[in-house]
């Protein structure tokens, strides 16, 4: 018996291509509808599988009848060729003549009552064959049916959690093509027998594993650190400042200066030297590059030295280049990094062009705040795979310094999985 499955785009074209294959002769055991597989796969059309069952030629039962019709015949032939005339009688003898038809005729019945009875045997074991064999192709059929049923039922769980999570994804503002990946990657590794809860937790570990470890700021070997905070206007990287190097001094007793090169906002200065006060630290405004070099010449046995910078459009040319000049400053040997502060409220596809503008200067990692103003978080996880770099810090409100903390990937994964519907 021959058992395979085909998928079409109806019945009709699912059963030709099974006749195309195994023949004419084929029984149609089972219909459903699946879906595609594949990238993008929730925008492709259903298809129809069927199951279609072959019986080879040793299997009809016309074949096996022919097989025990032949085995019978066999067994009269080697039933006549033993018939033998008897040694003892003398067929020549007239007077015993009579005795010895009489003696062929009972050898003949006896012979002849043997073979039926063979026949019989015969006919009785092939009768037996067959309905065994028929029980067992049913029973064969029975459980088919119910493993298809079963894998029915899993894929249709499988399917409804998928969709489920694209939905919540794309709700929680992860692009399209993130989902369609996450997605995806669920249906590839999917397993008989795993449960919603495997499969959501196998989601989580990998949008944890798609973030990476939090990078947070910590000291240099040898000299101060100098850490610049970059990003467009309004997304506060002064506050931002203001919280990491309270943190620094008030609860890991650090030496922090306090810098900026942001000359254009009056209160921005304002804000950051009354930060500068409150902690008594230093403060100081670089007006030109090489002041910068020289302020670190100062502070340089300090264990870190933040520097505010002015926020830019990142279309504007002009200040850009202010912005590489300050960036580009310190020699080599200067231990630095920067940080891009970016607002967790931005549209994604601002993100982007913020995003590409800093590059073009400098490499960074991600500073994300103002997740207090919003329930969706999916640009977290779209800049994160966008750009490569890690994140180290996301903020939460305005107080200073408590509304900072290192980045929590189990966190957001876990936000990225609510249903904010």
């Amino acid at each position: 018996m021959i058992i395979k499955k085909f998928q079409a785009k109806n019945e009709e074209e699912a059963l030709a291509l099974a006749k195309k294959e195994l023949g004419s002769e084929v029984t149609m055991i089972h219909s459903r509808n699946v879906k595609p597989k594949g990238f993008f796969s929730f925008l492709k059309k259903m298809q129809v599988e069927i199951t279609v069952a072959k019986e080879e030629e040793m299997d009809r039962p016309e074949v096996q009848a022919k097989s025990a019709i032949a085995e019978v015949n066999r067994a009269r032939k080697k039933a006549e060729e033993k018939e033998t005339k008897p040694k003892h009688l003398d067929l020549v003898a007239d007077d015993n003549a009579e005795e010895s038809k009489t003696y062929k005729e009972d050898k003949a019945d006896k012979t002849e009552t043997a073979v039926e009875e063979k026949l019989d045997n015969i006919q009785s074991l092939l009768e037996q064959k067959l309905s065994k064999r028929a029980d067992e192709e049913k029973e064969r059929e029975r459980k088919n049916l119910e493993e298809a049923k079963e894998q029915d039922a899993e894929r249709k769980e499988m399917l409804d959690f998928c969709r489920l999570l694209h939905r919540t994804l794309l709700e929680n503002e992860v692009t399209e093509n993130n989902a369609n990946e996450l997605v995806d990657e669920i249906r590839q590794n999917y397993a008989s027998g795993m449960t919603m809860e495997h499969m959501l937790s196998y989601v989580y570990q990998k949008i944890i594993l798609k973030f990476g470890k939090p990078v947070r700021i910590a000291p240099s070997e040898k000299g101060a650190k100098v850490v610049f905070f970059i990003g467009p206007t309004g997304v506060g990287k002064t506050t931002t400042l203001a919280k990491v190097a309270s943190r620094f001094r008030l609860m890991e007793n650090k030496q922090v200066a306090l810098f900026t090169t942001d000359t254009y906002r009056i209160s921005a200065t304002d804000q950051l030297k009354t930060y500068a006060n409150i902690l008594g630290v230093p403060f100081h405004v670089i007006y030109e590059a090489k002041e910068l070099v020289e302020q670190y010449e100062r502070y340089k046995d300090y264990d870190y030295i933040l520097v505010d910078t002015a926020g830019h459009s990142h279309k504007n040319e002009e200040q850009k280049k202010d912005m590489m000049a300050f960036l580009q400053a310190l020699p080599e040997e200067i231990p630095s990094e920067r940080h891009l502060v970016l607002s967790a409220t931005t549209k994604y596809k601002d993100l982007l062009e913020i995003a590409d503008a800093y590059k073009e200067m400098t490499d960074y990692r991600l500073i994300f705040t103002k997740l207090d103003e919003t329930r969706e978080c999916g640009n977290l996880l779209n800049l994160r795979l966008y750009t490569g770099e890690p994140i180290s810090y996301v903020t939460n409100g305005q107080n200073v310094p408590d509304d900072i903390e290192v980045f929590n990937p189990q966190s957001v994964a876990r936000s990225l999985l609510t249903d904010q519907a």
